[in-house]
């Protein structure tokens, strides 16, 4: 939505320069997580710090990972959770499978909004986990390619009316 000006306003560069989206908080990993990979159950690769969702904003959350599966059957599952593992469910991937046991790299994104009457102050995780087939999955990373979470402040929530509800 483009900014609106008033009539007689002044534009100095601070206010400029104040357009969405602004980064929120960027969290890595650079060490493969879990270690020795896991199969079904939905497992923490990544907690971000606390962090402010403000009411009337949207926010877009991006994944970045290369996700590395043992077996050539299996499918893993990426997420993103408010809080804690259980947590409401921000970012759902679809199935990741690739063709042979091998390592399968992925950057999504995903808008939710703060359509509260209030601020939400709360960390975020991110997981993974087995859907299906029978080897381990894992989030490989390094020092020169790390897995990431990536929040970014996009503007109000009215301008995204689709996304998903933060509460």
């Amino acid at each position: 939505m483009p900014d609106t000006r008033f009539a007689g306003e002044r534009i100095i560069a601070s206010v400029e320069n104040a357009r969405a989206p602004f980064t929120l908080n960027y969290s890595a990993i650079n060490t493969d997580t879990p270690s020795s990979g896991i199969n079904t159950t939905e497992t923490v690769w990544l907690t971000t710090p606390s962090l402010t969702f403000k009411a009337g904003r949207a926010y877009r959350v991006t994944v970045k990972a290369l996700v590395q599966l043992s077996a050539a059957t299996t499918e893993a599952q990426l997420r993103v959770r408010k809080g804690a593992l259980g947590g409401t469910l921000l970012y759902d991937s679809w199935r990741i499978a690739s063709p042979g046991q091998s390592n399968y790299g992925v950057e999504l994104s995903s808008i939710f909004a703060n359509a509260t009457g209030a601020n939400i102050v709360t960390a975020a995780v991110a997981t993974i986990q087995r859907a299906s087939g029978a080897g381990n999955v894992l989030v490989a990373a390094s020092v020169t390619s790390p897995a990431y979470l990536h929040f970014e402040d996009m503007g109000p929530a009215s301008d995204f009316s689709g996304a998903i509800a933060l509460t």
